[in-house]
């Protein structure tokens, strides 16, 4: 910072400043720049104290000259020593150094980027020093998380309009303050200055006590000024926390940890009506995902309020989605009062009911004797992907309509899966024996807790010479397995001498995410994505599938034959159907024909190949990206990837020569997130939205067996 008074002896009076340019040994000034005139009240008139907000460099320094140029003049300005910035500017006045520090601060977060600048910060906070007061002190009164203080302004201080900063010893920041009592997320903040935008000075931030209280201790104290503090502490969580993660993250952890309510619904088939609220989980993107159900034979029930987060909000039947409930049917068949509508559930995803973290919903029922019921909903506020796999499952598929799909399941489940599939981690990669130097083939093998066909795939392997020199990679997509699969793998590796590379994903993130984590390891030109239920019919049966490759630049990747246990087809190449309600459903040819159907003999281009044994060539799949994934733990990848493939000029090829059996969905129906939910009929709808056209114009020109829908 350079300071210059203007008026006798300073700058010429009349200079344009506000267009004035800087130049230093010649050159202009190499640095954003911040100019801004102070009155100084020792001064005489006319004159004003002008600082300079330039960033350190090669000649600005003491003993050089900055010429200022303006459209009508121009000055040499002379740089002389200075202390400090008190000594620069000449000012105790508790007003001006508040004026100077908000002009250093509004430039160090902007322009200037310089917010983490510790020789600026320690500047500023002893400049503001000089104006200590202990009429101008804030102390704090609680912790509020681990690394955030409740403070507390001093009597007679009021909060003004504005943005807030806050000054320490090592760092400056903005901050929002809309009360007398107000949290900072930084202890470091402690012992520095908080500059308000209007007032007598800076205020000074008193020094923390290690020993001050936690808000929960706060909230369990009985005198009036711990509650009021309590108080005053939720709400100021609750207005920042729309706005600021950290404060979101408060709030939500502080909802975790607050006493779980006990479900409260209404069942008594005596009663005159029941109802509940089975779900209200957040999406963790602002919204609520409802599920209940409600009984109301008289109609006694006149309206319902949706409560929570220190807000009301009606709900509207009229307005959610309806479907049968025939556990209710039954409960109720019997009930004096009359038994339950044909369609007593409800669901519905509103998109802007939670912008704040909540623990727990409960639903009002006003009832036509002016008489309120108030229900409690199960917790409902939990991780992202336990809160996808629970509304997935919300309602048996058996009822979901494509409008409760679209409208009240995919939406959540969308915000939620996108969360789960951006806090993914970096897995763990452990190399058993000595990898290949150039390997012509990586062989991607996904393992999600079915282990029971690793020893015999394992095993057939290692018992062909023509794999000899590829390169073997197992994805675990279930890490508490872990000891298991490594102690396993080692004695297999061992016992064949075969190298293997095991890849440990940080959780489960689903069978695309899979993939894409081992062939991020691959090293070979050919990729072939495996499933762990998958074994070989012979050996031999990589050559045909490279051969292919080999002999046809315009393929990107082929599929082999794929066999039942009982030896019949289950895969012959892939092909796409509209199903009852107009959407594309993936089908194999031949599906169920004998093994050695003429038809299924030829090798042929096909519409898709299934993902169970999918061979690619590396570059063109990474080229595409991978397998996408925003599809929920696994179905319909491998399509999309085939239709990725396509649309970037590719073939897709169906090899018969070679032959593998495949034990389907082995892995799959052990995921309490896939089986009985709605993740394939999510998927499907994912599917269609995205390819419906280009799949149309595919099938036009493929040839199409009997529908599997009953259609010719």
């Amino acid at each position: 910072m350079i300071g210059v008074r203007g008026g006798a002896g300073g700058l010429p009076p009349g200079l344009d400043t506000a267009a004035a340019s800087f130049e230093l040994a010649g050159e202009p000034l190499r640095s954003s720049i911040s100019w801004q005139a102070f009155p100084t009240p020792d001064s005489g008139p006319g004159t004003a104290l002008w600082l300079l907000l330039a960033r350190t460099q090669s000649g600005l320094e003491p003993g050089g000259i900055l010429l200022l140029r303006a459209p009508n003049g121009a000055a040499a300005l002379h740089l002389l020593p200075v202390p400090d910035m008190a000594a620069l500017t000449g000012a105790t006045a508790p007003g001006l150094v508040l004026a100077i520090l908000r002009f250093v601060a509004t430039k160090a977060l902007g322009v200037m980027r310089a917010a983490e600048d510790q020789a600026l910060a320690t500047a500023c906070h002893g400049f503001a020093n000089t104006t200590l007061a202990s009429s101008q002190t804030a102390l704090p009164v609680a912790l509020c998380g681990h690394d955030s203080i409740l403070w507390s302004l001093p009597t007679g201080v009021g909060v003004d309009p504005g943005v807030h900063f806050v000054l320490g010893r090592h760092r400056i920041r903005r901050t929002a303050i809309g009360a007398s009592n107000f949290i900072l997320p930084d202890r470091g903040m402690a012992g520095g200055f908080l500059l308000p935008p209007m007032g007598p000075g800076p205020i000074h931030l008193a020094p923390a006590d290690a020993r001050l209280p936690g808000l929960p201790e706060l909230g369990r104290r009985k005198d009036p000024q711990s509650q009021a503090l309590h108080r005053a502490a939720l709400a100021e969580i609750n207005r920042r926390a729309g706005a600021e993660p950290g404060f979101r993250r408060l709030l939500r952890d502080q909802a975790m940890l607050a006493p779980v309510q006990p479900f409260r619904q209404l069942a008594d088939p005596e009663h005159p009506f029941g109802a509940s609220l089975d779900m209200a989980v957040q999406d963790h993107a602002g919204g609520l995902f409802l599920r209940g159900w409600l009984r109301d034979p008289l109609g006694m029930v006149t309206g319902m309020t949706l409560l929570g987060g220190r807000g009301e909000r009606p709900l509207d039947l009229t307005a959610t989605a309806r479907f049968p409930r025939a556990d209710l049917l039954k409960t109720f068949a019997d009930s004096p009062h009359g038994g339950a509508t044909a369609k007593p559930g409800f669901a519905a995803h509103l998109p802007d009911a939670a912008p704040r973290p909540v623990a727990q919903w409960s639903l009002r029922l006003e009832l036509s004797t002016g008489e309120q019921v108030v229900l409690t909903a199960p917790p409902g506020l939990l991780h992202p992907q336990a809160a996808r796999d629970r509304i997935l499952g919300a309602i048996a598929p058996a009822h979901v309509t494509q409008e409760i799909l679209a409208r009240c399941i995919a939406p959540p489940v969308a915000r939620l899966h996108g969360q789960v599939m951006a806090s993914r981690g970096t897995p763990d990669v452990l190399h058993i024996g000595t990898p290949p130097a150039q390997p012509f083939a990586s062989i991607v093998v996904p393992l999600y807790r079915n282990l029971r066909f690793l020893r015999h795939q394992l095993g057939a392997f290692a018992r062909d010479p023509a794999l000899r020199g590829a390169e073997l990679i197992y994805v675990l997509d279930s890490p508490e397995q872990r000891d298991e699969v490594e102690h396993l793998l080692r004695g297999m590796q061992g016992l064949y001498r075969l190298p293997l590379t095991l890849v440990v994903q940080p959780t489960n993130y689903g069978y695309g995410a899979a993939c894409n984590a081992g062939a991020e390891q691959a090293r070979a030109p050919v990729l072939l994505l495996f499933n762990s239920d998958v074994v070989p019919a012979d050996r031999g049966w990589l050559q045909p599938l490279l051969a292919a490759l080999a002999t046809d630049p315009g393929l990107g990747a082929v599929g082999p034959k794929l066999l039942f246990e009982d030896g019949s087809l289950q895969h012959a190449g892939l092909f796409f159907e509209r199903g009852p309600g107009g959407e594309w459903f993936n089908n194999h040819y031949h599906k169920g024909f004998p093994r050695h159907w003429p038809a299924a003999q030829q090798p042929r281009p096909v519409p898709g190949i299934t993902g169970a044994a999918f061979c690619v060539r590396t570059a063109a799949f990474r080229a595409v990206g991978g397998l996408t994934l925003d599809y929920v733990i696994g179905d319909y990848e491998d399509s999309d990837l085939c239709l990725k493939l396509r649309a970037a000029g590719h073939g897709i090829g169906y090899v018969p020569a070679s032959e593998l059996y495949h034990f389907e969905r082995q892995s799959i129906r052990d995921h309490v997130g896939y089986a009985r939910t709605l993740a394939s009929n999510y998927n499907r709808m994912l599917h269609h939205g995205r390819w419906d056209a280009a799949i149309e114009a595919l099938m036009a020109g493929m040839p199409r067996p009997s529908s599997a829908f009953g259609e010719g």
